[in-house]
């Protein structure tokens, strides 16, 4: 089903001019190893106001002095620990990778997506499988609620005098690919883009064959047609794109990685790694901080 352009800007459209009223409070960049402080950092949990009455919640990780640095908004995939998977220390990995980028004089970005960590409340986990076709609705509402929020947070970036406002960049794995390509189509104040392990599947769609809801067949198509990737994928050649899938992706599948690739528009830099959904190369993540520094840096 073919989407106009200028109604996939108007669903996604929202007032600019609505107050952020913005929360801030320091919250500590440490080493679990040794418990001490991560030098040269510093680190501030925000709120700030979106659309539909909903609040953002943030971590902006960044060089303790100087500035202003270029942004990277970095969204996490379908996980219910929301942003810290990009943001707190385990044992294993005492340097996340908001802290990585950080050291690297980026300001990092992780925002809890609408429905995750923070911000999960009843049923979200649902609006994620095949066979919830009761919440296709809330699902088309909780995507476009996502890419919203994305665009609040540039809102809110330009507030902050450590941000370069012509140097923000975009970092999204799985969902965060989802969400991340209506995004970067729509908000051309985003710079440079790196995108990991999305595609265009039956992954992402409701099953109504043979359900109370197969009436709905034709709804369903409309929710994935005004919410998937690739129906913004061609909407991106005002951008630089690293878009990185895996050979062996089982939930994507290869085809689904392919078909979104392809979709893109150039500008892109296009890569495979030999592995599963989760098994992004560490080489590969560095690679593509790389790509945003030289796009973002100019």
């Amino acid at each position: 089903m073919a989407i106009d352009e200028a109604l996939l800007r108007h669903l996604y459209a929202y007032d600019r001019t609505l107050p952020l009223v913005p929360t801030s409070e320091v919250d500590p960049v440490t080493d679990p190893s040794t418990r001490q402080a991560v030098p040269g950092l510093r680190r501030e949990r925000v709120t700030f106001a979106s659309t539909h009455d909903e609040r953002v919640l943030a971590t902006l990780t960044m060089p303790a002095e100087g500035g202003p640095y270029p942004a990277v908004i970095m969204q996490h995939g379908s996980t219910p620990s929301g942003r810290h998977q990009m943001t707190t220390p385990t044992p294993a990995l005492t340097q996340p990778l908001s802290v990585q980028w950080a050291l690297t004089g980026f300001v990092a970005v992780t925002v809890d997506a609408y429905g995750f960590g923070s911000r999960e409340g009843a049923d979200n986990r649902g609006r994620l499988t095949p066979n919830r076709p009761d919440l296709m609705y809330r699902t088309r509402d909780a995507r476009i609620q996502g890419v919203q929020d994305l665009m609040r947070t540039i809102d809110y970036l330009l507030t902050r005098s450590e941000v370069r406002g012509d140097a923000i960049g975009y970092h999204g794995v799985s969902m965060g690919c989802r969400l991340g390509v209506p995004f970067i189509a729509l908000d051309h104040r985003v710079k440079a883009a790196s995108l990991f392990v999305g595609g265009s599947a039956a992954y992402s769609r409701f099953v109504v064959e043979g359900t109370p809801f197969a009436g709905l067949a034709d709804e369903e198509q409309r929710i994935f047609d005004l919410t998937d990737p690739i129906t913004f994928a061609p909407l991106t050649a005002h951008i630089p794109k690293f878009v990185a899938n895996g050979l062996k992706d089982t939930l994507v599948t290869l085809e689904g990685g392919q078909r979104l690739q392809a979709a893109f528009a150039e500008p892109k830099a296009l890569h495979w790694f030999d592995g599963n959904h989760g098994d992004s190369p560490a080489s590969l993540v560095e690679q593509a901080r790389a790509f945003l520094s030289q796009h973002l840096r100019g």
